[in-house]
């Protein structure tokens, strides 16, 4: 097992977890993702200079549009709609970290970290093309692995998520019936599934506990949050065609870890131009790059122009960028940011003072 599969899974066993503890720190108020909270309520706590509220990207975009938060935490990029309540004032995109949406599963009889499912048969179980794990489709990449007949739960998001616009964004790239059925692309936060059997929960942690209650399920989560429920066994290898030096086009199923998150999280040329100009909303999913984990994504704080405590936002951020928070990562489940995205980070934070 790659080490942050390891070192989350022991923090999941020595029962880890600073859920609502940070609130209590605060000098500064922020809400929004599930996916970073972990590292997010960690930096709070540590720093002293911060507390924040995971409920979910929506929610995070609407409390900081209606000033009830000083910052707001978003896998997404806002839409036209979400943009026109700020009435105006200019937000401030500033990513923290690296992460990967993981797709783990809960088949009755199937152990081990060796499920391989191509993108686009991902896309087909989520828009409902494909519904039984005996699937043709499914048995083609994993011969030797005796899948049930019985019908696939799909476990999925309740809430306005960017776990859910980034996982979405990548199926609409990869999967025909997906784009067709359910999402024509772009981070759709709360995608109309076309699935028969949807089960939906809040929040990244209540999808990981989703998949480990149903038999024959899977969803889609932030690695992290998968670990601490305990899905090590079960998270599928996603493949990916992609030009390999030597051998050409190849399909590579590849795991989440820190070595396929980092690859992930390097920027193409064309992003790495669009970061130099100080546009740091880029779109990391299925990255080009040979060995990358295909569902890469990064995360936003937000920060609002003209709000009165964007002194204290200023500090917060400058921890959460600094090398004590950074090296923190992996143990979380998450992978540092590094090379052009930092030093866009890094720049983005000296131009909010």
């Amino acid at each position: 097992m790659n080490r942050i599969l390891r070192n989350v899974a022991l923090l999941s066993v020595a029962g880890f977890s600073l859920v609502g503890s940070a609130s209590a720190f605060g000098k500064a108020t922020g809400s929004g993702a599930t996916f970073p909270a972990i590292a997010y309520q960690t930096w709070c706590s540590d720093s002293g200079l911060c507390s924040y509220t995971p409920v979910g990207s929506g929610s995070g975009i609407k409390a900081l549009a209606a000033k009830t938060v000083d910052f707001g935490g978003s896998d997404v990029i806002m839409t036209d709609a979400q943009v026109a309540t700020y009435g105006g004032a200019k937000v401030t995109y500033i990513p923290t970290l690296y992460g990967a949406i993981s797709v783990p599963l809960n088949v009755t009889g199937v152990t081990g970290n060796n499920v391989k499912l191509d993108g686009s048969v991902v896309g087909d179980i989520f828009s409902g093309d494909i519904t039984a794990w005996n699937d043709p489709k499914i048995a083609k990449t994993n011969k030797g692995i005796a899948f049930p007949a019985g019908p696939i739960t799909v476990c999925v998001r309740s809430d306005a998520s960017g776990t859910s616009g980034n996982f979405s964004n990548y199926l609409s790239k990869v999967s025909a019936s997906y784009k067709k059925k359910v999402s024509s692309g772009g981070q759709n936060q709360t995608p109309a599934w076309t699935a028969p059997l949807v089960l939906k929960s809040s929040g990244n942690a209540g999808v990981a506990n989703c998949v480990k209650s149903n038999n024959n399920s899977i969803g889609y989560v932030d690695l992290g949050d998968a670990m601490r429920a305990g899905l090590t066994i079960g998270v599928v290898a996603v493949g990916q065609n992609r030009i390999v030096p030597g051998k050409g086009r190849v399909m590579q199923y590849v795991l989440p870890s820190t070595k396929t998150i980092q690859l992930g999280g390097t920027p193409t040329a064309a992003q790495t131009v669009k970061i130099k100009a100080g546009d740091l909303k880029i779109d990391l999913t299925a990255s080009p790059n040979s060995g990358a984990y295909p569902i890469t994504t990064t995360t936003f704080i937000l920060v609002r122009a003209g709000m009165p405590n964007n002194g204290a936002v200023s500090q917060v951020l400058s921890y959460f960028l600094g090398k004590t928070a950074q090296s923190k990562l992996e143990s979380l489940g998450f992978v540092a940011l590094s090379g052009q995205l930092r030093t866009g980070a890094n720049k983005a934070l000296g131009n909010l003072s």
